[in-house]
């Protein structure tokens, strides 16, 4: 398991920032003694960080995952892409995209798009369009994605869209801008 610093230090844990600052004022406000006040207070730190955390780590740390998965199939299909084309790729080839599908708690299917300049020099401005078929080749879906824009060298995540079922395989086609 990869841990992330997101997991345990994101905005997310202001929320215990705020908590804590509220249960060492009720202390305080309390009267309290010093001495249960400071063991108290650094209970309440101690157990509210994890309480927040939990939750926080779990959802940070599938995205995180999702993210890392996706941009590894994103570098397998473009070597794949590379072999089959062998040394006369053009500019237009050397973009790659690539689309995954996971299932969500209530059963559908969250489908995320990426997509890569693997240019050294040259910009993409342009449109994605992405069709995603079921294994029997009927095609599920079909997204455009309009000003879509990638550095040399960039990997992004482009679109995530809902389906109810999940995919087999996937299309693209980028489209350059006419300048």
């Amino acid at each position: 398991m990869t841990l992330y610093p997101e997991m345990f230090f994101s905005n997310w844990h202001w929320i215990t920032v705020v908590l804590i600052a509220i249960a060492w004022i009720a202390l305080l406000a309390g009267g309290y003694e010093k001495r249960v006040v400071l063991r108290s207070g650094i209970g309440a730190m101690v157990l509210l960080y994890v309480i927040t955390t939990i939750p926080i780590a779990t959802i940070t740390y599938q995205e995180k995952s999702i993210d890392s998965w996706m941009r590894e199939q994103i570098v397998h299909h473009y070597e794949e892409k590379m072999q089959r084309i062998g040394g006369s790729a053009r500019e237009i080839d050397r973009l790659a995209a690539a689309a995954g599908s996971f299932q969500t708690k209530d059963g559908d299917y969250k489908i995320y798009v990426y997509a890569g300049n693997y240019t050294d020099t040259s910009r993409f401005d342009g449109r994605l369009s992405v069709q995603i078929y079921d294994e029997q080749g009927q095609e599920l879906d079909e997204r455009t994605y309009e000003d879509v824009h990638l550095e040399p060298g960039e990997v992004q995540q482009i679109g995530i869209f809902y389906s109810s079922s999940g995919f087999k395989t996937y299309n693209y086609r980028f489209e350059p801008q006419n300048k």
